[in-house]
């Protein structure tokens, strides 16, 4: 029977982690744990008062014997566009909006085999997006629904070496879907004569891949670890369809290929998620618990965002992304009140991988960001409880890129709140 309810749990936070927004720089994810949130993931993977660390360093599994967790993160963000699309093809339209709500789910469960060794197991979302925009925005041909979920379940261990040194891995099974939509220019150039096309363009993929996480704990003195951890980079090739509706446009016209046809024709994509580099550091003084981490991403790795499609003007589509590495940075801290009350407080500074308003697209209008975090935790026996939230500050950005037969000249001012709730039994 518990074999059974694991495996629903399992399951249902898998689907429901196939949804989700962009919050950290990029489309990064690490709201997988509400007790880190807290402190804005400072320590992340060495603090051991959560089941997390099979996600961040699963050296850290080490702290903690027998026990699961499970909770989500509301995540609310809006954004105001103001600007207008030139050059080419695009009708005049109202200014855009995002708003959105979306929950992010997590599970992870482990146990002790014995006294050096532990077992476990997460499910949770490492990347995602989601950006929706009023239907009648000015560049609804750059972008109107943008959409990426990712999941992985990732089965974990962990060996005590020494007593000062913990190592530990996972490898975990990714699965990514994706779905863009926008609207096609009223109109396009071919040999300079304007011909009508119009129309409205969706493309949509899936893919299964696999990855792993190693990592490194050392506590040279009780109550003050270092963490190091490094999750591989994944690539994807997802395969789906595009399907083009409402167009203007027909096969050919005096012999000569056109760029859409309508309906649906087999595409493809290939999308590498990246690798990063944590490090985490926690050291506590009598009710005082310090922390601090410091993220590198690979974000390089985006260089372009290619889809192949017999409705492509010569078979592909290419986005050029030119995407840079970035660090996180940050302190938290915890305040232990007694035995059943922890209060935490972070702050962290994100990296934005876009550094060009020539790159920043409509679908992933990033920038730099202050994470400001509060949490608070409640531990009766075996239960805790962890409450927390998070404001994030996050820069003006400019976009002036060219897409889609014309150039977004646009201004995005975003906020995002997020609330997490999660629930700790220890057996």
């Amino acid at each position: 029977m518990l074999h059974k309810n694991l495996k629903t749990i399992v399951f249902g936070v898998a689907a429901l982690c196939l949804s989700t927004p962009a919050i950290s720089a990029g489309f990064q994810l690490s709201e997988y744990s509400v007790t880190n949130l807290g402190r804005a993931f400072n320590g992340a993977g060495v603090v051991g008062d959560d089941f997390s660390a099979i996600a961040f360093n699963p050296a850290g599994m080490g702290l903690r014997q027998n026990g699961m967790q499970a909770g989500m993160a509301l995540v609310m963000i809006k954004a105001d566009v103001a600007g207008e699309t030139v050059n080419g093809g695009v009708n005049p339209g109202e200014e855009g909006d995002i708003s959105l709500r979306s929950w992010i789910p997590h599970f992870f469960a482990q146990g002790q085999i014995n006294d050096k060794m532990n077992f476990g197991l997460g499910v949770y979302a490492p990347y995602g997006l989601s950006t929706i925009y009023n239907e009648n925005w000015f560049g609804r041909t750059h972008a109107l629904k943008s959409y990426i979920g990712v999941m992985d379940v990732a089965p974990a261990l962990s060996y005590k070496v020494t007593k000062q040194i913990t190592i530990g891995g996972s490898v975990f099974a990714e699965r990514a879907d994706a779905k863009l939509t926008n609207d096609l220019p009223g109109y396009v150039r071919v040999n300079g004569v304007p011909l009508p096309l119009g129309g409205y363009n969706k493309v949509e993929g899936d893919d299964w891949s696999y990855g792993y996480t190693l990592g490194v704990m050392y506590e040279p003195v009780k109550d003050t670890r270092f963490g190091l951890s490094y999750r591989s980079k994944v690539s994807h090739h997802l395969k789906g369809k595009q399907t083009v509706s409402g167009s203007n446009m027909v096969p050919t016209l005096f012999g000569m290929p056109m760029p859409f046809q309508n309906g649906s024709v087999v595409g493809r994509a290939k999308i590498t998620l990246p690798e990063y580099v944590l490090l985490s550091a926690y050291h506590r003084i009598d009710k005082i618990g310090l922390s601090a981490s410091a993220k590198w991403t690979r974000w390089s790795r985006f260089d372009k965002l290619d889809i192949y499609s017999p409705n492509m003007m010569n078979g592909v589509s290419s986005t050029p992304e030119k995407w840079q590495n970035v660090w996180m940075l940050g302190v938290g801290m915890d305040y232990y009140h007694d035995d059943n009350w922890t209060f935490r407080l972070g702050v962290a500074f994100d990296e934005s991988p876009v550094k060009n308003a020539k790159y920043r697209t409509a679908r992933i209008p990033d920038n730099d960001r202050w994470w400001t975090s509060l949490g608070v935790s409640y531990a009766y026996e075996n239960v805790q409880i962890d409450l927390a939230y998070s404001h994030m500050f996050v820069k003006s950005s400019k976009t002036h890129n060219e897409a889609s037969g014309s150039t977004l000249d646009a201004k995005y001012n975003m906020q995002a709140n997020l609330i997490g709730l999660q629930a700790q039994y220890a057996f």
